[in-house]
């Protein structure tokens, strides 16, 4: 049946985990844990850190190292985005990592370390994330580009934390030229405005500027919010180090107010409340302090957890509040908690920060002496660190300037070895141009001609199709019509001429008769689709499969229908009927999963079974015959694309996107 409620789903868990129990052969038990797991829906977190342990030391144990990779990444995931586990997902990915060199996929390979880095990124252990990255790059191979252009970003933010300039900006370059060869927009602007921070971090604000006025540009003009949100939060935080404390405050609060259910992101809400409690720390105004500092705690306690990067930050505020409105005493254990943090992530901005708190608590404490050692620390940490940016900017703009120079020495030597071959060869170059001109020419005009021919051709194609599929709806419709108008209603006259006679099995076979009839009426056009609309269409065609099958259904079903027209509707709808007729005829399946989306416009349509599955490169012959050929040309129609996912034995998944 159907999923209804939480105790017909707890019914069904049970019943899939006895069957893990009573298989009689370790590979029976693996088939079965991994149907089980599969029905744990990704917000049953308790289900999911009790069981998946179980099914990866299952996996490992029978050498099927691949399937305990994936679902280690899925706990890991899981974990990653529960309060408090971040060491339970550092574990998790630590013990992957021993059965890589067991593992032949390099994408899976690479993925594992990718997680594995991303552990210790999120509590603040830096250089180990910084090998792991390298690691996860090692494994990845051609094929795996976006992967390693990933790779590259993070490793790049985690060499920013650790100041390492000229590194961190090689590792953003190489992953932004991956992004741009991939046209992934979102990704190059993540990468430059990560740029963006460490030039302003270096003291490079001009160029830190440039870029972020281009992003802002951008997401305003793409209507990103969240992104735009974040962009002006790191250009607060800049004007902030530049010593324009009005100006970062403006930002901070026009950051502030713009905060709605399109942002929705956790950390940008709790860095933004901190940094405002910061600021009205500074300020004197205790109440504001307290509003902004609460704020921040109530947000990490809700959403986030303790154990992340942002713990640094509350103990920074902490002691600013205990400084300016608590207890100095208080202040000083604080201030001792937060030094302790800053040398244990090595970030030399809190560092810094730590020499010049001390310095000031000293002085309001009345320890001028001890104030003093800690201003001159203070002051020689920062002729460093000031002498470290302007070394490194000298290095970053000395790269640009060796660039550019050779450069205009390539291109001044082409110009004497171009003006050398015109004065000599004259003649000769000038018959070889028009040639060449006219060769060009010629095979230019020829694939143009030979590429419109192509395009109109598919053009027609595309067009036959569509009217081909227009045209067969519009014909069951009038048969369907036909049928129920004419032959079912004679049908109809005819079983109440034989009722009133005394021959039961006449009648019978007349019910059975008009039954069927209407059967076929209802396959050729869909009437419940005019009558009752797409989305609940597809529910009571599932609901209808689920009564009279033995297969067991679970669907997540939003509604769609004023995306689409009437034909677009009634196309979407058989695409539902194509993929259940190959469930049913072929698949040999137990359990569907059905899943229709609707996210920013665009419809995902995925629907997954547990059956025998089959391998697409041998099927991809027999397109025909798979009933594949008219799925893709109806998700052509609707301008979709269509995904299938299929290996023999582990089932098949198809995938249909529609942008609206």
């Amino acid at each position: 049946m159907l999923i209804g409620n939480s105790k017909a789903q707890d019914n069904s868990l049970d019943s899939l985990r006895n069957s893990v129990k009573e298989a009689e052969s370790d590979n029976e038990k693996l088939k079965a844990y991994r149907t089980f797991l599969s029905h744990i829906y990704p917000n049953e977190k308790e289900l999911i850190f009790k069981h998946y342990p179980e099914g990866i030391d299952l996996a490992v144990s029978l050498g099927d190292y691949e399937t305990a990779a994936n679902w280690s990444i899925e706990l890991f995931q899981s974990f990653q985005i529960s309060s408090g586990k971040g060491k339970d997902a550092l574990i998790t990915m630590e013990k992957a990592t021993t059965f890589v060199p067991k593992i032949s996929s390099s994408k899976l390979r690479g993925d594992i370390f990718l997680k594995y880095a991303a552990a210790y990124y999120d509590m603040g252990e830096f250089e180990k994330a910084i090998g792991e990255y390298t690691n996860a790059i090692h494994e990845f191979t051609d094929q795996d580009s976006i992967l390693v252009a990933d790779a590259l970003f993070f490793r790049g933010q985690a060499r920013d934390f650790k100041g390492e300039f000229i590194n961190a900006i090689n590792d953003y370059q190489k992953a932004a030229l991956y992004y741009e060869l991939l046209e992934d927009e979102e990704y190059v602007d993540y990468v430059q405005n990560s740029m963006s921070i460490i030039f302003s971090k270096y003291g490079m604000l001009d160029e830190s500027e440039k870029i972020r006025l281009k992003l802002l540009e951008s997401h305003l003009r793409r209507n990103q919010k969240r992104y735009w949100a974040v962009v002006m939060y790191n250009r607060a935080g800049t004007y902030r180090l530049a010593g324009y404390l009005e100006e970062n405050y403006n930002i901070l609060r026009e950051v502030y107010e713009n905060m709605d259910e399109e942002i929705d992101d956790p950390h940008l809400e709790v860095s933004l409340n901190l940094a405002l409690a910061n600021h009205f720390a500074r300020e004197g105004d205790n109440q504001q302090f307290d509003f902004h500092y609460r704020k921040a705690d109530s947000i990490r306690e809700e959403r986030i957890g303790k154990g992340s990067y942002l713990d640094i930050s509350f103990t920074k505020s902490r002691f600013l509040g205990e400084k300016n409105f608590g207890d100095l005493f208080v202040a000083k254990e604080k201030l001792k908690e937060y030094k302790a943090q800053a040398n244990s992530i090595d970030k030399f901005t809190d560092k810094l920060d730590v020499l010049a708190f001390e310095a000031e608590l000293q002085h309001l404490m009345g320890n001028h002496a001890e104030a003093f050692e800690a201003l001159s620390s203070w002051s020689q940490k920062k002729d460093s660190v000031f002498a470290v940016n302007k070394a490194t900017s000298f290095a970053y703009y000395q790269t640009l300037y060796e660039t550019e120079k050779k450069e205009r020495e390539l291109l001044k030597k082409s110009l004497e070895i171009e003006n050398i071959t015109t004065a000599n060869q004259k003649k000769i170059a000038l018959i070889v141009g028009l040639s060449l001109i006219l060769i060009v020419g010629l095979a230019v005009l020829y694939l143009y001609k030979n590429l419109q021919s192509e395009i109109k051709a598919k053009r027609m194609q595309e067009k036959f199709s569509r009217d081909l599929l227009i045209y067969q709806e519009e014909e069951r419709k009038r048969i369907s019509k036909d049928l129920h108008d004419g032959l079912g209603q004679s049908l109809l006259l005819i079983k109440n001429k034989v009722a009133m006679s005394t021959d039961a099995s006449a009648s019978g076979l007349l019910d059975s008769a008009i039954e069927e009839l209407r059967g076929i009426s209802r396959s050729l056009h869909p009437f419940q689709l005019e009558e009752l609309g797409l989305t609940r269409a597809i529910k009571n065609t599932l609901e209808n499969l689920d009564g009279e099958t033995d297969i067991f259904i679970s669907s997540e079903i939003d509604e769609v229908d004023s995306l689409f027209d009437k034909n677009e509707q009634l196309h979407v709808y058989r695409i539902v009927q194509e993929v259940f007729n190959n469930i049913l005829k072929h698949a040999q399946a137990s359990a569907v999963r059905v899943l229709m989306v609707l996210d920013n416009q665009m419809v995902n349509l995925s629907i997954e079974d547990n059956g025998i599955g089959f391998d697409f490169s041998e099927k991809y012959q027999d397109f025909e015959s798979l009933g594949l050929k008219t799925l893709k040309e109806r998700t052509a129609s609707l301008k979709g694309t269509m995904k299938v996912d299929s290996e023999k034995g582990k089932g098949t998944k198809f995938s249909f996107y529609f942008y609206k």
